[in-house]
C-alpha cells in the first residue's frame, strides 16, 4: 500500500496540469499550476537537466522557457534539491503576487482540480 508522500511525489504527478488551483495548508487559495517537472532523485548534479526552449524535453510552446533561462528560479542549494525531488512552479494570484515552488514532498493531495499543499503560504520560496 502506498503512503500519502508516495502518492504526493509519485502518481499524483500524473493527475497534474497547468491552471489547476493550489490551496495551502490552511486552505488559502495560492494561485495556479504554472509548470511542473517530474525529479531525478538519483541525480548526483542537475547538470544537463536544463530545460529546452520549445520543442525540447519539457513543457509546452505557452509556457516555454526563454534561452538563458531555467527553472525552478531560486538561489542554489534550494534550486538543486528542487530539481532533484522535483516541483510545481505556482503562478500567484493577480498582477503583483509572486510566484512561488512547491517540492513534491509538500503535496498532500491532487484531486481533478485542486492541489493541496501540507505547507502554509509563508514557508514556499518565491521566484528571483
Amino acid at each position: 500500500m502506498e503512503g500519502k508522500n508516495d502518492e504526493a511525489a509519485g502518481g499524483a504527478f500524473g493527475r497534474l496540469h497547468e491552471g489547476m488551483h493550489v490551496v495551502d495548508a490552511t486552505g488559502e487559495d495560492i494561485g495556479t499550476v504554472e509548470y511542473f517537472e517530474m525529479g531525478n532523485p538519483e541525480a548526483v548534479t542537475t547538470a544537463g537537466n536544463e530545460l529546452r526552449t520549445p520543442g525540447g524535453l519539457i513543457g509546452s510552446a505557452a509556457n516555454a522557457i526563454a534561452p538563458g533561462e531555467s527553472e525552478p528560479d531560486v538561489p542554489e542549494p534550494l534550486r538543486s534539491r528542487l530539481r532533484r525531488g522535483g516541483f510545481i512552479k505556482i503562478d500567484g494570484p493577480g498582477l503583483l503576487a509572486s510566484d512561488r515552488y512547491v517540492s513534491t514532498e509538500n503535496v498532500s493531495e491532487v484531486t481533478q482540480d485542486r492541489v493541496r499543499l501540507n505547507v502554509r503560504k509563508d514557508q514556499l520560496p518565491k521566484e528571483h
